[in-house]
């Protein structure tokens, strides 16, 4: 971060970022006016410029310090993100949330199907016989120049000025698609305007004089996103202005800021920890809690039923076997991530109940006895075949569930009530 420092300067100044897209946004003009760009190059860049900005909008949310806003009561990545455990950049102050690498292939995958969507829509049926050699070599070289330039301005602006500790992966990337489909509902609304006005209203995308669609469509585009990338640049003093308006429509809420829970020593606390037996097989339990994973379990039992039918019990047999095996598994993982490497410390000097992360060496929650609003303690199957106790901590607006543990008198000690006990 250091070195970026010296090579790339990080003042604020919107003079720096004004003159940084105009330049961007003067090589389509560049292009039209020098090299005699006609409508299929002008589409073609338009098309890559947006796969730039959807790579360093890809690059920004890997880096974003705000922790993902995801449900943590998901199966797998949700288990995760509960615990949100992060990875630290060697030699700067960056951090990477490992539900952040979980989750951003997925946008990849939809951000990419957009993009591939609105090029094949847009430029496809222009098709490639109106790119030559030259209009091509000069686009690739345009692209290369937009790509360079967004990256300074991303490195400057996002990182070097710490614009990503106010974002998370979400809002990093939240302008990408809608910039997408604006550029491509935008573009064909001005071709079928041309080609309405020029050739009449039985006009075909390929059959458009790229003469009379080409200034159309710069002026189109170019004013759409110049007006966007202006407005991004002043968007502090327009979030102060329309604060009212933002707060009574819920436009300006922020992505949560990462929160450090205080600890307990481990010294001063007693420790327990679920059972190795709980924390293995507890997860079957959690079964009716995953809805999305006993469905899969019950597809698949459907399909071995069809199977019986014709007496392909070969067939049956294996899919029965993963009807049961696979939701069992995902369930077990799911457990696993949330409390295989977790203990629970009751400090009775503190008066605090902390969960603790052994394999990362965190906090995950603290509570203490006027937090809670009831205290309870169940006792699942499990619980009465391994001889443990589950304990459930409610609050206003959550629970913790501590389950099977071997001895629950330390962490009910902490708490100025009795527990409930589930006759269940």
């Amino acid at each position: 971060m250091v070195a970026l420092r010296r090579i790339v300067p990080s003042t604020d100044s919107r003079r720096l970022e004004l003159a940084e897209i105009t330049v961007t946004n003067a090589v389509p003009v560049v292009g039209v006016v020098a090299f005699e760009w006609n409508v299929a190059a002008l589409l073609v860049l338009y098309w890559f410029e947006l796969g730039v900005d959807a790579v360093w909008a890809f690059v920004r949310a890997l880096f974003a310090a705000r922790p993902p806003e995801v449900d943590t009561d998901g199966l797998l990545i949700g288990a995760v993100a509960q615990r949100r455990p992060t990875l630290d950049v060697p030699w700067t102050d960056l951090q990477i949330y490992v539900v952040t690498l979980l989750t951003l292939p997925i946008a990849v995958l939809v951000v990419a199907g957009v993009w591939l969507f609105a090029g094949a829509f847009l430029v496809g049926p222009l098709g490639t016989s109106a790119l030559d050699d030259d209009t091509v070599a000069s686009v690739t070289l345009a692209t290369l120049a937009i790509l360079c330039t967004t990256g300074v301005s991303t490195i400057r602006t996002y990182f070097l000025r710490g614009e990503y500790r106010n974002h998370n992966s979400q809002t990093a990337i939240s302008g990408v698609v809608f910039r997408i489909f604006t550029v491509f509902f935008v573009g064909m609304f001005t071709l079928s305007m041309v080609g309405i006005v020029s050739a009449g209203p039985d006009t075909t995308l390929g059959s458009l004089d790229p003469t009379a669609v080409g200034p159309a469509l710069l002026i189109a585009i170019i004013g759409l996103k110049y007006a966007s990338d202006f407005l991004g640049v002043y968007s502090d003093r327009l979030a102060v202005y329309f604060v009212s308006y933002d707060e009574a429509y819920g436009w300006s809420q922020a992505p949560p800021e990462p929160q450090s829970v205080a600890g307990v020593s481990a010294a001063a606390a007693d420790r327990v920890r679920p059972t190795l037996a709980g924390r293995v097989f507890g997860g079957a339990l959690r079964l009716p809690q995953h809805p999305g994973a006993a469905f899969l379990g019950v597809f698949l039992l459907a399909v071995a039923a069809l199977f019986a039918f014709g007496s392909a019990w070969l067939v049956v047999g294996l899919l029965v076997a993963l009807g049961v095996a696979i939701p069992l598994t995902l369930v077990s993982v799911d457990h696993l991530l949330r409390y295989g490497a977790v203990e629970y410390r009751a400090a009775q000097g503190e008066r605090a109940l902390v969960a603790y992360d052994r394999l990362f060496g965190v906090s995950l929650w603290r509570v203490e006895p006027w937090d809670e609003t009831a205290v309870r303690i169940e006792r699942t199957l499990l619980d009465r075949l391994l001889g443990t106790e589950t304990v459930v901590v409610e609050l206003p607006d959550d629970e913790y569930l501590l389950p099977h543990l071997p001895a629950t008198t330390p962490i009910l000690s902490v708490f100025d009530r009795e527990a409930d006990r589930s006759r269940s």
